[in-house]
């Protein structure tokens, strides 16, 4: 047989042919499933086709379709199932040769009868797809973080959630979780926190901003991150307005929960430590004593200062939401509860930063910060227990008024211990570190209790067609305690031993140092005793009315709102410390008594005055009222079907008015402050399709300093630095403009891409000066002149099969220009240097990548997720270039899922996968520091040195979630 090839043109065109003939007379059956009531697509529901002996099945896929591709030609029987949902019936339908068949399904959970009315505004706005549409029809250029993308997350608290969010970078506490939020490179302070629309008060002892991690995830319907402001909004918030909208009343019953355990790895590698909380004594002694009364020194129990340390237990979390509507819908109840007892903690080394450095050799040089004179090594063992509670009853009257009462109560309350080794250094070398002279071993026990109790009464009234108006009414109160805030020292003495060598110092080859080869130690003997009392209270009292008038201007839409708000807030906070001297042995020689236990350490008041406490005249003691008077008019005009655009004026009026405890003859204790701002506003929206959009803002706002910002005491109840206020602080004025592009294509893809602008007027920051009380190096705000920042934003997320991908991006740029000083040798006056530099907390670059796996066909659910954080300065030093920075970052984290029945997930995260550490550092020569015989511990560079380093290492938990 002879065969003759083809040449190979002709071979490929004949196939080419072959395959334009056959999807010629291919036929498709294709379409949407989703529910009757809510409009959510019904992604994994399974679609069955039936064709004589053809029979098929496939599931809807993410974006909510279904298809069946080169079916044979006919009639087919079509049928969809989905776990909760009533079976369809069987529809008929025809694939015709080479055509595309569409039929779209909206099936009916197992709880709706058949003839029943939907009701749209009960629907879940928990899932993605309602995420997206709510990002779509905002006034205002909004990112909003559903609970479905939460719950297969790995996170646990609000505070992580938002770390995820494009713009948003965070600051994390003494566990290694997120705490505030930082938003477009704007401070904590610059932000504001509301629940369901309302402000609440903060229980932190110093500031307005809210701690976010006191926020379980699980409480949460949606996070709302509001990054332009409209005029019916506060205008205190430059950065964003973070709105949690927590879980509302659902259509039908609802029950869920979870039960999950797990542990910290720091915990593998070393003991946890705690103390019985039981003995703490809830109130200080001069709270009980008469004024100027004398404590004794039995009223400072020694228990909570006993300590053990063995295995940290597992964690335990738990939650329940019960929900439902009865009186034919009008009524609707929901009840949400979470419990968290966590173990955590960190290992962390401090150089203690000093007043004296080095000299500039002229004034165009910096100086260096080389006078370390002591470091700590501290480890932090933490139980935390987290509570939140939610209940809502809303009830609907007719389709014109209803009404809601919500409340809420959160608990944060941590035990915690700190172990502290403080090296107070010599002028030795041992084992290649600059050794000490002595150390110093110090135990605080810490009782740290936090809370937030809300209620909001809400209304909403239509009067006619074109006239509506709402109301809110709200109280809120948030407590800050730390009873006894309890530390004792032990010490003792370090000298080089015998047989050590002398070589040259680093740096000073005129000098020479001793290297030892031994340490000789004196005995551990007991140093003094401290013990402090604090405990704050924030109370709002809060009133809201807005009123929309409907109508047509030139034939278009209009919708005029006009509205007021009042706010009544008054803060107390109180303070009460003893310091108690270490008794001596009354047979020893020295007046030094050597330590051998805690109940067996004698106390006593050198002066009659530490026994009084520092109550009676401490300058943390004060109370603080703020009046807050707000009004605005604006108009959302529809300019045509594509357009629209929201402009208006909002005039905010502000009082305050403080006393404190200081001595009349220092300047500060007493000060009221009155000031009122008009804040304009505009957002327009041009929609390019029904998924595309383009939006431009530009709104003014304010930040109004904290209250401690205000009062000049030194603080040194929080960890680190000593904080001190300023009452010649003005408040800031922001200029905010901002543009986005917006595009959803589908339930679960989105694209974004805009810039901003902001213009700060006398912008608050936190700057190393020396207190008024002494030569102490304390952080105080300050304004600093005139400052910009600026930046663009980039957000992607899209689904190839059931392999996904989320990236977000952000760049900023700051600048502000103040002097700094500069010390000159030789030179007694100051000299000054103007210093341009990024603001406080604002790093370049902000970046997530998250790899995400979801088959809906067998439940399973994963998430590698990637977070970095560029570097940006933590601190503000008064001296050129020497401002302390906090290190880039990068953090690696894990979730998976698996869903059984529809009805029970499994799932597992897991934290901090690479223990990226906590670092600070100061841009300077750090060459001696870092190598030879005179360096410090954790120094990574001869360019910069490290001044904290903290290890928190991964935590796991494993899970399981059930609903009904």
């Amino acid at each position: 047989m002879n065969i003759t090839l083809l040449p190979k043109p002709y071979f490929l065109l004949i196939l080419l042919l072959t395959g334009l003939c056959y999807s010629s007379f291919a036929q498709t059956i294709k379409g949407h499933v989703s529910d009757s009531k809510t409009g959510e697509t019904l992604i994994g529901a399974t679609v069955h086709i039936e064709h004589g002996n053809t029979i098929l099945n496939t599931p809807v896929k993410l974006d909510g379709t279904y298809t069946f591709n080169n079916v044979p030609a006919g009639s087919y029987k079509l049928q969809v199932s989905y776990i909760s949902y009533k079976t369809t019936k069987e529809y008929i339908v025809e694939a015709e040769k080479g055509k595309v068949t569409v039929l779209n399904v909206a099936m009916i959970d197992n709880s709706t009868s058949l003839n029943e009315v939907a009701i749209i505004e009960y629907a879940s706005k928990e899932t993605d797809n309602s995420a997206r549409n709510a990002e779509k029809i905002a006034n205002n250029t909004m990112n909003v973080v559903s609970a479905s993308s939460i719950a297969l997350s790995p996170d646990v608290l609000v505070s992580n959630v938002l770390s995820r969010v494009s713009g948003i970078s965070v600051d994390r506490g003494n566990t290694g979780d997120a705490q505030h939020a930082i938003i477009r490179g704007m401070d904590k302070q610059y932000n504001t926190t509301l629940i369901n629309g309302v402000k609440i008060p903060s229980p932190d002892n110093k500031n307005r901003y809210v701690p976010l991690d006191i926020f379980p995830a699980d409480l949460v319907e949606k996070i709302e991150i509001s990054k332009s402001l409209t005029p019916d909004m506060e205008g205190d918030a430059s950065g964003g307005v973070i709105n949690l909208v927590m879980k509302t009343a659902p259509s039908h019953l609802r029950v869920e929960g979870y039960l999950s355990t797990g542990y910290s790895q720091l915990f593998l590698d070393r003991g946890f430590s705690s103390f019985n909380a039981s003995t703490v004594h809830s109130k200080a002694p001069g709270e009980s004593l008469p004024p100027l009364g004398y404590a004794s020194i039995s009223d400072f129990p020694y228990q909570n200062l006993v300590t053990k340390t063995g295995n940290a237990p597992p964690n335990a979390n738990a939650s329940l939401t019960i929900g439902d509507r009865f009186l034919n819908n009008k009524l609707g109840v929901i009840f949400s509860g979470t419990y968290e007892n966590t173990y955590a903690g960190s290992n962390s080394f401090v150089i203690v930063q000093t007043n004296t450095v080095g000299p500039a050799p002229d004034a165009n040089s910096q100086n260096q910060e080389t006078n370390f004179q002591s470091s700590y090594n501290r480890m932090y063992s933490s139980q935390i227990d987290r509570l939140g509670t939610i209940a809502s009853i809303d009830y609907k009257f007719d389709n014109n008024n209803s009404i809601n009462l919500f409340a809420t109560y959160l608990q944060l309350n941590e035990h915690r211990v700190r172990e502290t080794e403080n090296f107070v250094y010599g002028g030795y070398s041992y084992q290649g570190y600059h050794y000490t002279n002595g150390i110093d071993n110090l135990t605080e026990t810490r009782t740290d209790l936090q809370s937030i109790f809300n209620t909001t009464l809400k209304g909403k009234h239509k009067i006619s067609n074109a006239f509506s108006f709402d109301w809110t009414l709200a109280k809120s109160e948030a407590t800050h305690k730390q009873p006894d805030i309890a530390e004792f020292k032990t010490s003792y003495n370090t000298s080089p031993g015998p047989g050590g060598t002398n070589q040259p110092t680093p740096g000073d080859l005129n000098s020479s140092t001793y290297v030892a080869t031994s340490i000789v130690t004196g005995p551990v003997l007991l140093g003094d005793e401290s013990r402090v009392w604090t405990h704050n209270t924030d109370k709002d009292v809060s009133g809201y009315l807005n009123l929309h008038y409907d109508t047509k201007i030139f034939g278009r839409k209009a919708l005029f709102s006009a509205g007021a708000m009042a706010r009544h807030k008054t803060r107390d906070n109180f303070v009460d410390s003893y310091k108690l001297n270490h008794g001596s042995d009354p047979g020893s020689i020295t007046s030094d008594e050597v330590f051998v236990s805690v109940p067996a350490s004698t106390f006593t008041f050198n002066s009659p005055d530490y026994a009084r406490g520092s109550s009676y005249s401490d300058p943390g003691v004060y109370t603080f009222t703020e009046n807050i008077q707000g009004a605005y008019g604006m108009l959302k005009y529809f300019v045509n079907d594509h357009f629209d655009m929201i402009f208006g004026l909002r005039e905010e009026k502000t009082y305050q008015s403080y006393l404190s405890q200081l001595p009349v003859t220092f300047p500060g204790k007493t000060a009221t402050f009155n000031y009122t701002d008009y804040l304009p506003s505009i957002n327009v929206k041009y929609a390019l399709t029904d998924n595309q959009a383009i939006r431009a803002s530009y709104f003014t706002s304010i930040l109004r300093p904290a209250f401690a910002d205000l009062i000049p005491y030194p603080d040194q109840t929080v960890d680190g630095n000593i904080t001190m206020g300023n009452p010649y602080l003005q408040h800031t004025t922001i200029n905010n403009y901002d543009v986005r592009y917006e595009f959803f294509p589908g339930v679960f893809d989105e694209f974004m891409v805009g810039g901003f602008y902001k213009y700060l007027i006398n912008p608050i920051e936190q700057t190393y000066t020396t207190s008024q009380f002494g030569a102490t190096l304390a952080l105080m705000p300050v304004n600093l002149g005139n400052a910009h920042n600026y930046g663009a934003e980039f957000v992607a997320k899209k689904f190839f099969g059931n392999i996904g991908a989320s990236v977000n991006y952000t760049y900023t740029q700051s600048l502000v220009t103040t002097p700094k000083e500069i010390d000159v040798i030789n030179q007694t006056s100051i000299t000054y240097h103007n210093q341009t530099r990024p603001l406080q907390g604002q790093a370049d670059h902000i970046g997530n990548v998250s790899l995400l796996y979801k088959d809906t066909k067998n439940g399973l659910d994963a998430q590698l997720a990637l977070a970095y954080t560029g570097q940006r300065i933590a601190a503000v030093s008064k001296y050129y270039n020497l401002d302390t920075w906090e290190k880039a970052s990068l953090n690696l984290d894990f979730s998976a899922q698996k869903t059984f029945g529809g009805r029970y997930i499994l799932f597992v995260k897991a934290n901090n996968l690479l223990n990226t550490p906590y670092e600070l550092f100061i841009k300077q020569n750090n060459t001696y520091n870092n190598t030879g015989i005179l360096k410090y511990p954790h120094q990574e560079s001869p360019n910069y040195t490290t001044v904290e380093y903290d290890q928190y290492y991964a935590r796991y938990s494993l899970g399981f979630r059930f609903k009904f």
